[in-house]
C-alpha cells in the first residue's frame, strides 16, 4: 500500500489527565495517517465510539480513572468495535487491573507508565498493521466467496481460460523472482501471520502446519528439487489449511467417513478456497497450486480434480504424506486404533517399543498399506529414509517446558496459547527477557502447561 492510498485510521485516546492526553496527541501528531480523538473518562469514551461513523482501528485508555475504570471502560468498548486493537497504560503495581483488563477486555498490549516515546510509537505501528491484516483477510474472504460463486456460474467451459491465466500467472512470476529476494523478510511475516492466524482459528491443531512444513521440506530436499521448490513446499505446508477458516470447528478433527454427504462436500471445497485465498498474494501461484491438490489420490479418487500418479504436482504429494503422517502421530484417542492394526498386521502382542517409536511404525505402516492407492510409493520411500535420518527427533526437534523454566533466547516452536485457549505468541518467535516476564504474569492467572521449544 503506497503512501497515496494509505487510508486514514481513527485512535480514541481516553485519559481522565489532559497532561497524559496532551503528551500522546503530541507523539502522534506527525503520523500522517492517524486521526486521533480524546475523552476524558470512560464514559466520554464510550460516547464517542457509539457516535463515531468511522471504524476506530486503534483505542489506548488509562486504567486508573474516576467512574468507570479502564478496564471496565474496554470490556465495553470491544462491544462496540470488536475489531478495534485496545492498548491499556497501568502502572507498575496494577497487576490485578491488567489481569482483568486481558480476561474482560481482551487488550492486546498493556504500556507502562512512563512509556518510551519510540517503543511506544513502535508498538501502535505493529497494532495499525495487524489491524490492516485482519481487514485484508475479511477482504480477502469476500472476494473468495464471490469468486467461488462467479465460477460455479461459469462453469467448465472456463477451463481452458484458468489454465491459460495460471500459466501467465506462472510466467510473471519467474520474472519477479529477482524482486521477491528483495521482500523475503515481508513474505516471512506475512506467512507467519496466515500460519498465527490458522492457529488462532483452530487451537485444538496448533503446531500441524509447522510439523507439516518441516516434514515436507525434508521430503523435498530428499528430492534434490530446486531450491526455490523446496521454499514453495515449506510455505504450502505451513499453510495447506488455510482453506479451512469458516468451517465449523467441529469439522476439523472429525474423520471424512464420518460426515453426511452434504458436510463432506462443503469440506472438500477446502483445498479450492485455499488456493483462491492465496492466488490474490503475488508470488503465491505454485504455492496455492500444492494446496489446491494436496487431497488428491495416486489413483485418481482424491479431489478437487481427480488428477492420478504424475499429472498431481510432486510438492502436492508430499503434503499428502507429511499431513497424514502428523495427525496419526497427534491424533489423541486415534493413535490406539493405529497402534492395534499395526500390531495385528505383524502378529506382535507386547512389542518392545516406546508409545513414540510404536506409533511412529504404526504411522509409516499406514502409509506403506496405502501406497499405490492413496499415496506415491516414492513419497513414501522418502518419508521412510527421512525419518531414518531424523533419528529420535522426528520431523520436528523440540522439547517441551513450563514456563519457570524458559530462558532468553529460546525459540518458540508451535505457536502459543494459554490453557483457556488464549493466543498469546506465533511459532518461531525468539524469547526476550520481557516476553518471559510477561508470559509468567499471564500465567499466574491463565495458566500455561505446554510450552514447545526448539531443542538443541
Amino acid at each position: 500500500m503506497t503512501e497515496e492510498t494509505q487510508k486514514n485510521h481513527f485512535l480514541l485516546l481516553v485519559d481522565d489527565e489532559p497532561q497524559v492526553l496532551n503528551s500522546l496527541q503530541r507523539l502522534l501528531r506527525k503520523e500522517k495517517h492517524y486521526i486521533v480523538q480524546t475523552a476524558g473518562s470512560g464514559q466520554e469514551g464510550l460516547e464517542r465510539l457509539k457516535k463515531m461513523e468511522t471504524p476506530v482501528s486503534l483505542i489506548i485508555s488509562d486504567q486508573r480513572m474516576p467512574g468507570m475504570n479502564g478496564s471496565e471502560f474496554l470490556e465495553q468498548a470491544k462491544q462496540i468495535y470488536p475489531d478495534a486493537i485496545r492498548f491499556m497504560l497501568t502502572g507498575y503495581s496494577d497487576l490485578n487491573a491488567i489481569v482483568d483488563a486481558v480476561n474482560k477486555g481482551e487488550i492486546h498490549r498493556y504500556i507502562t507508565k512512563p512509556w518510551n516515546d519510540g517503543d511506544l510509537k513502535l508498538q501502535i505501528r505493529q497494532a495499525i498493521q495487524q489491524y490492516d491484516l485482519v481487514e485484508e483477510n475479511r477482504r480477502l474472504q469476500a472476494v473468495t466467496k464471490e469468486q467461488n460463486v462467479k465460477l460455479y456460474k461459469l462453469g467448465r467451459s472456463l477451463e481452458k481460460k484458468i489454465q491459460a491465466r495460471t500459466e501467465e500467472l506462472t510466467e510473471k512470476s519467474e520474472k519477479l523472482a529477482r524482486l521477491n529476494k528483495e521482500l523475503e523478510l515481508n513474505l516471512h511475516n506475512t506467512i507467519r501471520a496466515f500460519a498465527a492466524l490458522i492457529d488462532m482459528s483452530f487451537p485444538e491443531i496448533s503446531g500441524h502446519g509447522q510439523r507439516v512444513s518441516v516434514f515436507a521440506k525434508d521430503m523435498a530436499i530428499w528430492f534434490d528439487m530446486p531450491a526455490a521448490e523446496v521454499k514453495n513446499v515449506e510455505i504450502a505446508g505451513l499453510l495447506h489449511d488455510i482453506g479451512k477458516i469458516g468451517l465449523p470447528k467441529s469439522l476439523i478433527n472429525k474423520s471424512e467417513k464420518n460426515m453426511d454427504p452434504a458436510i463432506l462436500s462443503l469440506y472438500k471445497k477446502h483445498p479450492e478456497t485455499g488456493q483462491d485465498i492465496l492466488t490474490f498474494i503475488q508470488g503465491f501461484e505454485a504455492i496455492s497450486q500444492l494446496i489446491r491438490h494436496h487431497h488428491e489420490r495416486f489413483d485418481g479418487m482424491g479431489y478437487p480434480d481427480g488428477l492420478a500418479e504424475d499429472t498431481i504436482p510432486l510438492g502436492a504429494r508430499i503434503l499428502a504424506v507429511s499431513d497424514t503422517y502428523d495427525k496419526i502421530m497427534n491424533s489423541g484417542e486415534e493413535k490406539g486404533r493405529y497402534i492395534s492394526l499395526y500390531l495385528k498386521s505383524r502378529d506382535i502382542a507386547s512389542p518392545d517399543l516406546s508409545q513414540d517409536e510404536l506409533l511412529s511404525q504404526a504411522a509409516m505402516h499406514h502409509l506403506k498399506s496405502n501406497a499405490f492407492s492413496v499415496f506415491d510409493p516414492d513419497v513414501v520411500k522418502a518419508a521412510i529414509e527421512v525419518l531414518k535420518e531424523k533419528g529420535d527427533g522426528g520431523p520436528i526437534k523440540e522439547r517441551v517446558l513450563d514456563v519457570s523454566s524458559l530462558v532468553q533466547g529460546m525459540t518458540i516452536t508451535r505457536t502459543l496459547y494459554t490453557d483457556s485457549g488464549r493466543f498469546l505468541l506465533p511459532y518461531h518467535t525468539v524469547l526476550t527477557e520481557a516476553a518471559i516476564v510477561k508470559l509468567n504474569t499471564i500465567h499466574a492467572n491463565d495458566p500455561i502447561s505446554r510450552i514447545y521449544v526448539e531443542k538443541k
